[in-house]
């Protein structure tokens, strides 16, 4: 018998109460809030399914994992080091994010264009503001920083608006619905250059620390939105804030942020042109039920003795 330990704050019945029948003999499947709850139980863990933050106090508490899996993308939380040494196998829930985070994305550039924060605060205070000019998604050039499938499923979406698709990745690997794939530093200045609308989508590791900061705010259009839906640290706070002071750029959507939850002394409060939301670009009703698509044939490959879906590679974070 294979023992399982859910061990998230996140309700994760469904994938109790649908375990294939064909894995319910084989294995044993709890789920807990905290460890404290799981007590004994983890001693005797051999896979455990948690989201993206690991308490490293749990490590000890472990001393027959074998398996982490993920229930985050990103695994930039998980003391990779010390699991690597331990020989621990860790997979995460790439693929799972991509229709509610493509659907984020389009609605936060066509709010941009159509103003619907200004046709908001018009209905709020009871203004007929008919002067008020709105724009198109048609024919502008959106870059994306990040061809996985999130970055995918984005392009197929903006295609419909008949925009241009420019996207950069490290291997430059072309892909469907992208009119062109950057590489290297020349490809992402000139991405920045060309692109309308920035969507950051890479992951967080030591390689994207500040991967956008005021060298390259100077480089985009005046005109230009960013969005980040990766992480904070892919972004320097400080050289946004002055380059949205300064007309740089003209505005962001932030769903993440370097010091989560956002504190209130942030002037990124206090600006008209930013749109911020607490990091729930990936949420969905349906996040639990499409990650059991990972993790049940996770378990029977595991249990199998046969590679694993989404496996991260712990040196290079992703």
């Amino acid at each position: 018998m294979l023992n399982v330990t859910a061990l998230t704050k996140m309700d994760v019945s469904y994938l109790t109460e649908n375990l294939p029948s064909d894995l319910a003999g084989r294995v044993n499947l709890q789920t807990f809030q905290t460890a404290e709850e799981a007590g004994p139980a983890l001693e005797n863990t051999e896979v455990l399914i948690t989201t993206g933050k690991f308490d490293e106090a749990w490590l000890p508490l472990l001393p027959k994992l074998r398996w982490v899996q993920s229930l985050s993308a990103g695994v930039d939380k998980l003391p990779l080091q010390e699991l690597g040494e331990r020989q621990v196998t860790v997979t995460n829930m790439s693929g799972v994010h991509a229709i509610q985070m493509s659907e984020y994305a389009l609605s936060v550039m066509l709010g941009w264009v159509r103003h619907t924060k200004a046709f908001n605060d018009s209905q709020r205070d009871k203004v007929w503001n008919h002067k008020l000019i709105t724009g198109e998604l048609h024919g502008q050039t959106l870059g994306i920083i990040g061809t996985g499938s999130i970055g995918t499923e984005v392009a197929r979406k903006a295609k419909a608006f008949d925009m241009r698709v420019l996207g950069y990745s490290r291997s430059g690997s072309l892909k469907p619905n992208f009119d062109e794939i950057r590489t290297g530093d020349s490809g992402l200045e000139s991405l920045l250059r060309e692109s309308d609308f920035v969507l950051l989508l890479v992951p967080g590791t030591k390689e994207t620390v500040r991967l956008l900061s005021a060298r390259q705010f100077a480089m985009m259009k005046q005109s230009a939105y960013l969005i980040n839906m990766a992480r904070g640290s892919v972004v320097d706070e400080a050289d946004l804030i002055q380059a949205l002071q300064n007309g740089t750029i003209a505005g962001a959507a932030l769903d993440v942020f370097e010091q989560e939850p956002l504190p209130a002394a942030s002037l990124l409060w206090e600006m008209e042109q930013v749109t911020i939301t607490p990091h729930i670009s990936g949420d969905t009703p349906q996040y639990v039920e499409r990650s059991a698509e990972i993790v049940y044939p996770n378990l029977f490959r595991f249990l199998a003795n046969e590679p694993l879906l989404n496996l991260v590679d712990l040196r290079l974070g992703y």
